[in-house]
């Protein structure tokens, strides 16, 4: 065999070699993993207008929900705050979305949060359940529940909300604002409102924990959206603190890009929060700013 050609059939047959490792282990590969690290940035005082630009700029709510789908959408209402105090999600972002995912044909909108307040009170103060159900979307409580595998080291296993267990693309919509034990609260651990027992973060390794339930729910997260109209300072998570006004709502589908950017918001560098860190580890997304490509819309 001539020297050119042996070169050449060893390049192919590495390169099959390759491939062929690459569909086995394709089950493996994260849906957050193949996310793009850009983020989109909409500003304004309009809250439904430059809502509903940044998701167009995004590809439109097609690109994210599909006909005939069941959409869970999770905000933060974990509070007994109005819509002012910024504790929870703004009742107008959430209420936009839901009007968009119900337009592309959603068979069902659900917004829902395992609440730290009781829910029959945040619910309504909080202004989401009205601007829910006005878009024609539904507030369910959390009240359901189903324990799943989430096999992580620390968190193996969490009774998780049915609703999200159960429904085929689930919305990620924080407020943007500081935590006393968590440093910042933002996209990562808006989803310990899908766990029963938040507890046992607390009592194990809260910042691991968070990634870990991250892990789990990424690949069912299509969408996340950031709530930066007013962020909290200080006295987080319920406050009332020091707001600072930014008009802004932030979206991408790299929730690791999106908490890292999140935390400049708030004074703080994506390496002073652990989960943030934790999560660009496994492979959840980058934390790295630089990495980061931001479109103004």
């Amino acid at each position: 065999m001539k020297r050119r050609e042996f070169i050449r059939n060893s390049f192919l047959f590495l390169a099959s070699l390759s491939l062929s490792n690459l569909i086995k282990g394709k089950k493996n590969i994260s849906f957050a993993q193949e996310k793009e690290s850009t983020i989109f940035i909409s500003r304004g005082k309009n809250i439904e207008e430059i809502t509903n630009k940044l998701i167009e700029n995004m590809g439109g709510m097609g690109r994210f929900v599909k006909r005939g789908e069941k959409v869970v959408i999770k905000p933060n209402i974990a509070w007994n705050r109005t819509p002012e105090q910024a504790a929870n999600t703004n009742p107008e972002v959430v209420g936009t979305l839901v009007k968009l995912c119900k337009k592309v044909g959603a068979r069902e909108v659900v917004v829902m949060d395992n609440t730290v307040n009781p829910w029959t009170v945040t619910y309504i103060t909080s202004g989401i359940k009205e601007s829910v159900e006005n878009a024609g979307g539904i507030t369910k409580p959390p009240t359901e529940w189903i324990k799943v595998d989430v096999g992580g080291d620390v968190l193996k296993e969490a009774e998780v909300l049915k609703e999200v267990v159960e429904c085929d693309v689930l919305i990620d919509v924080p407020v943007v604002k500081v935590h006393s034990g968590g440093v910042v609260t933002i996209g990562m651990k808006n989803f310990m409102g899908i766990v029963k027992d938040r507890g046992y973060f607390h009592r194990t390794d809260l910042h691991r924990c968070i990634a870990e339930i991250t892990k789990y729910i990424l690949p069912k997260t299509r969408l996340i959206i950031l709530d930066a109209i007013n962020v909290m300072l200080t006295r987080g998570p319920q406050g009332p603190g020091e707001l600072k006004n930014l008009d802004m709502v932030i979206g991408g589908t790299d929730i690791v890009a999106l908490d890292a950017y999140g935390s400049t918001l708030l004074g703080k560098t994506p390496e002073q929060v652990p989960h943030i860190k934790y999560g660009a580890e496994m492979g959840l997304g980058t934390m790295d700013l630089n990495k980061i490509k931001i479109k103004y819309v």
